[in-house]
């Protein structure tokens, strides 16, 4: 114990000397910055305009019933042409005819996704079936978990920062460790030393997993406060830092310096970061992306902060990530027994 203590003392203040904690600090600070002044939603003019040329207007009255907002229901056609060219970006929808047999005229002047298109000509056809006093079918809803309340928008990349980011910074340190250790000839002085393989690997995982909890902690209590799932956070974090931070210390061993890791380094960091589009366009979902650790680390932590009712998520993510968690403790303590601690 007291080897182990005296060799994470020693790697604290390299880090602390190399700028590493540095580093780490300002980039909690950026992510706090962005959570306090990144406004909560964004507001947008209305999506849709709605011109109803039927004689008495009734559904445009309809509308303003219950409670649309007026700003997307002119009420002359010159007002409606006007709104369509300022906002470009938003469809038109003439109503005209009678309420028996009415004419829907959707004018477009971007292009929309086909279902956007279908929800809306399925509204329209709602809306004036129930005022020409036509039967509404009875359409039963089963939710399948509680209904999660909407992220506001300068917390929805948080899941994001903490998965990619905590990661990030264990496996891009702990190379640098490797290469100065290389380079300054520690490492040549550490095989003589009664050290031994395990000190050297838990020292290592322990600084930049306690240097990742710091961050996440920090961006955390900003973010959603002290009320947040802590335990669950605080494992996730853990298993996230641990992960790649020994991952990343097997893979840097391999390889004789910073320019001769960067290019087979940067591709790791970009298959881990792949699962971030599946996280922001979900129809980008194939099996194989599924199967990335920080998959499942996003969505677990996004439960954790945000929760939806799927606690068994978090459980499932941290059980696989024991898996993985150990395949590379396996594959780091080879590699460093065979690239480090062997005398060439």
């Amino acid at each position: 114990m007291s080897r182990f203590t005296t060799l994470l003392r020693q790697d604290f203040v390299l880090a602390w000397r190399n700028g590493h904690i540095a580093v780490v600090i300002a980039i909690a600070l950026l992510m706090v910055g962005l959570i306090v002044f990144l406004p909560s939603e964004i507001s947008r003019g209305p999506s849709e305009y709605v011109l109803d040329t039927i004689p008495g207007a009734p559904v445009r009255a309809a509308l303003v019933e219950l409670d649309a907002n007026v700003d997307g229901l002119p009420e002359t056609r010159a007002q409606f042409d006007a709104l369509l060219a300022e906002n470009s970006n938003a469809t038109g929808v003439v109503i005209a005819g009678t309420l028996e047999r009415p004419v829907v005229e959707i004018i477009q002047r971007t292009a929309l996704p086909r279902e956007s298109i279908n929800l809306l000509k399925a509204t329209l056809d709602l809306v004036l079936r129930s005022l020409a006093g036509g039967e509404i079918p009875d359409m039963p809803v089963d939710r399948l978990r509680p209904q999660a309340k909407v992220i506001p928008m300068n917390l929805a990349g948080v899941p994001v920062f903490l998965a990619f980011e905590v990661g990030i910074l264990g496996f891009l340190l702990v190379a640098v460790f490797v290469f100065q250790e290389k380079q300054e000839g520690t490492i040549r002085a550490y095989r003589v030393t009664p050290g031994g393989l395990w000190s050297y690997l838990v020292s290592k995982a322990s600084v930049f997993t306690i240097l990742g909890i710091a961050y996440g902690f920090v961006v955390v209590a900003v973010a959603v406060g002290f009320g947040a799932n802590w335990p669950a956070l605080l494992g996730l974090l853990v298993w996230a830092s641990l992960f790649m931070t020994i991952f990343g210390l097997g893979f840097a061993v391999w390889f004789r310096n910073l320019s001769h890791w960067f290019f087979p380094g940067l591709a790791v960091l970009v298959l881990n970061m792949l699962p971030f589009f599946a996280y922001i366009y979900p129809v980008f979902n194939p099996r194989w992306v599924q199967v990335i650790p920080s998959y499942s680390l996003v969505f677990a932590l996004r439960e954790a902060l945000f929760p939806t009712g799927d606690a068994q998520l978090i459980t499932r993510t941290l059980l696989v990530g024991l898996v993985w968690l150990a395949g590379a403790t396996i594959f780091a303590a080879g590699s460093v027994r065979a690239r480090l601690l062997r005398a060439a």
